[in-house]
């Protein structure tokens, strides 16, 4: 689909307001799903998140000036508007985060989008606790996340952005998948020490690990292909038998 050029329109001047104490947080969510649209609305609706819907792209950049939210919430793939040309309008005229659902097939969206100015990516389907935090978590709060975690981690030549979902080696950005960059975010916090597989299982896909499963090798394997990596001769990715 060609990209469509859009302008959005500017709010009315109107004389700065400070937010009341309390205030809900004012989400615009730009997702075509109505059964997931309602359902977090009802979700987040407990954790003080005030939800404007759109169902396009088209709709989200005429409204984004009106509603005046204080984050956007987009799916990967917003119907009408492409998500990089979304994304790209929407910073000439806001610096609100905005924050991308990504599923399985959408990494390479996310990528052009983090490239035209998104702030950061959540895993798609949401899970509410961690979505609700992040949309918090994403407003300037310094270089720490809203769990005092760091937001920046570096290790030698590696570093990754867990906010703006991304990793460079020697300076150069990395394609991973959101599996990969998991796995990296989890070694790199644990950057001195080994992880044995039930560690890294558990704290990447947050259950127990099968009895017989080979994903993990599998996921490593990629990564060291992405990083330049060698299982012989290993720069970044060590492999102790028979520990981690």
């Amino acid at each position: 689909m060609p990209a469509l050029t859009a302008s959005v329109p500017r709010p009315a001047e109107a004389p700065d307001v400070p937010e009341p104490a309390g205030s809900p947080l004012r989400v615009l969510l730009v997702e075509p799903e109505s059964e997931q649209s309602h359902q977090l609305v009802l979700s987040l609706s407990g954790h003080d998140v005030d939800i404007t819907v759109c169902v396009d792209g088209a709709e989200a950049l005429l409204r984004v000036g009106m509603a005046r939210p204080d984050t956007v919430l987009t799916s990967a793939d917003p119907p009408e508007v492409e998500l990089e040309t979304l994304v790209r309008v929407m910073r000439r005229v806001t610096d609100i985060p905005i924050l991308i659902g990504v599923g399985t097939g959408d990494s390479q969206r996310a990528v052009r989008a983090l490239a035209a100015g998104a702030t950061a990516c959540v895993s798609r389907p949401y899970r509410i606790p961690e979505l609700a935090a992040l949309l918090r978590g994403s407003l300037p709060a310094g270089e720490h996340g809203d769990d005092g975690a760091p937001a920046v981690v570096r290790a030698g030549a590696l570093e990754l952005d867990a906010l703006g979902h991304r990793l460079f080696v020697d300076g150069t950005p990395v394609d991973l998948a959101l599996r990969e960059f998991g796995i990296m975010d989890f070694l790199l916090r644990n950057d001195g020490r080994v992880v044995s597989r039930e560690e890294l299982w558990n704290g990447v896909w947050h259950k127990p690990l099968p009895p017989v499963n080979n994903t993990i090798a599998v996921h490593i394997r990629r990564l060291r292909h992405k990083l330049g990596d060698s299982e012989s001769r290993p720069r970044f990715i060590h492999t102790v038998r028979g520990i981690g």
